[in-house]
């Protein structure tokens, strides 16, 4: 009986998201409607299917008891809807016939889950109802699909929480209210309001409205899907700041940006995470700058395209304005360092995320003075609170499987025959979710050059990563599926 009750009410749950995505998948359509594309019947066959397929498995067993969502539940729903979303969300490109199945499923988990890398070596060359099913996958995937729902499913009730838990990132999920739903409401209202505002900026700035409101489901979900095959160097200096203004925003933790719309500015400032975030861009925006000024370009120049990487890479959005492999190769480690931390929790960015970066090292400099006074009890303090050990121990457990699977992404992609440079980027910006990597697939480049395997690992990379290792990982112990 409570097997039952588990599986209708996952289904349940998954259908509705579905039905949703097709919901999604339909407002493309009716772009594809506007501009008169070849997109039209791949985009309303696409919808219609997931629709149906939605459908079923939901309304049938609404009669039927479901149970709240526990913990074990939650991440089976969460790690599940990211893989038949991008199955469903993949349909668009392979009807269309504008990519391979495999091509469209890594450009589908790409999007949700806010990667950016792209197997299309020519963008503007496809229609722009699919253009923007890829630009709206990145702004779903954004905010979280299921953080998305859980504000209106009524029937979700107490599971929502696990839901949530499951699939936002970082080590703490603040709650912005006693209310999941609530916190949900003003998450997802932070998030349209940012991008509706930096729609109207990118449009003054110069972008046309399609280009405009595609760059902003991009930048503020900090996935990177440009419309344009140069990306962010195909905009003018001026959109390419406003970008910049908006891409800082996205790394950082709405909770604080709540805060700031409150006028609790203090609450910000006094956030060790927040001033380690800003520290790191300017300070690695001053290094590159130093590093790649050029008297030819200018110091304007330098440091637009140093502050545009460090923001665009750190944030894990993933535009690019300049060919960044050309560099000095201590300004590309910088920018291969930045890819592993990312920014802020709590964000849309990817990456092991700046607070537990501090909390390592934090803990570092706690396991040196315990050496010296083993007597002595010096616990780990962020922001003047001891750091409870079940935290400690999660950010370690996330470190030490991030890098795990790093090295075991890499050594993979080396044995499908990837060069090593590729594969050392590839895999990092894969699993940090950020796009161009190093390589043949960083600045310009792009992922179309690898083989059918190489492109089914780095998709993999891309949804463990987005969904932090462990939910994904707890799904293969046995102690999982005991009752």
């Amino acid at each position: 009986m409570m097997f039952k009750s588990r599986f209708v009410t996952a289904c349940r749950v998954i259908g509705m998201l579905l039905m949703v995505e097709a919901g999604f998948m339909l407002s493309s359509f009716f772009v594809a409607l506007f501009y008169n594309g070849n997109d039209i019947k791949a985009l309303l066959i696409s919808s219609i299917i997931t629709f149906i397929v939605g459908f079923i498995l939901r309304v049938p067993l609404l009669k039927s008891p479901i149970i709240n969502i526990d913990r074990r539940l939650g991440f089976l729903v969460v790690a599940l809807i990211w893989i038949l979303m991008t199955i469903f969300g993949s349909l668009p490109y392979y009807i269309g016939g504008y990519l391979s199945y495999t091509d469209s499923f890594f450009e589908t988990m790409s999007g949700f889950t806010t990667t950016g890398a792209s197997v299309i070596a020519d963008i503007e060359s496809i229609p722009k109802g699919i253009v923007f099913w890829r630009s709206l996958t990145n702004w779903i995937g954004g905010i979280g699909i299921v953080v998305m729902v859980i504000s209106f499913i009524p029937f979700i009730g107490a599971g929502a929480m696990s839901l949530f838990s499951a699939e936002v990132p970082g080590p703490s999920k603040d709650k912005l209210s006693p209310h999941i739903k609530k916190t949900g409401k003003i998450l997802l209202s932070i998030y349209f309001s940012l991008t509706v505002l930096c729609i109207i900026s990118l449009f003054f700035s110069g972008m046309d409205l399609f280009d405009a409101i595609c760059h902003s489901f991009s930048t503020l979900a900090s996935g990177g899907f440009s419309t344009k095959n140069a990306s962010g160097a195909a905009f003018s200096p001026l959109t390419q700041y406003v970008l910049v203004a908006f891409m800082i925003p996205a790394g950082t933790n709405f909770t604080l940006i709540y805060y700031a719309t409150k006028g609790e500015f203090k609450r910000v400032w006094l956030n060790e995470e927040f001033k380690a975030y800003i520290l790191i861009t300017i300070s690695a925006t001053s290094l590159i700058t130093f590093l790649i000024y050029d008297p030819t370009l200018g110091l304007e120049t330098s440091f637009r395209y140093a502050l545009f990487q460090v923001s665009s890479l750190s944030t894990s959005t993933g535009f690019v304005n300049a060919n960044y492999t050309d560099w000095a190769l201590p300004a590309i480690f910088i920018l291969y360092l930045l890819m592993f931390s990312g920014a802020m929790s709590g964000s849309t960015s990817g990456g092991l995320k700046i607070i537990r970066v501090l909390l390592l090292f934090k803990n570092a400099i706690h396991i040196i003075q315990h050496s010296n006074s083993p007597r002595g009890y010096l616990p780990v303090k962020f922001e003047k609170k001891v750091v409870p050990p079940n935290v400690m121990n999660n950010v370690m457990t996330i470190f030490f499987l991030y890098i795990t699977t790093y090295v075991v992404g890499v050594l993979l992609l080396l044995l499908l025959g990837t060069e090593i440079v590729a594969a050392m980027g590839g895999a990092v910006s894969c699993m940090s979710n950020i796009g161009p990597g190093l390589g043949s697939c960083g600045g310009f480049g792009n992922y179309s050059g690898f083989s059918d395997a190489t492109t089914w690992v780095l998709s993999a990379l891309m949804y463990l990563g987005r969904l932090e290792l462990i939910t994904v990982f707890c799904l293969f112990m046995p102690a999982f599926w005991k009752r």
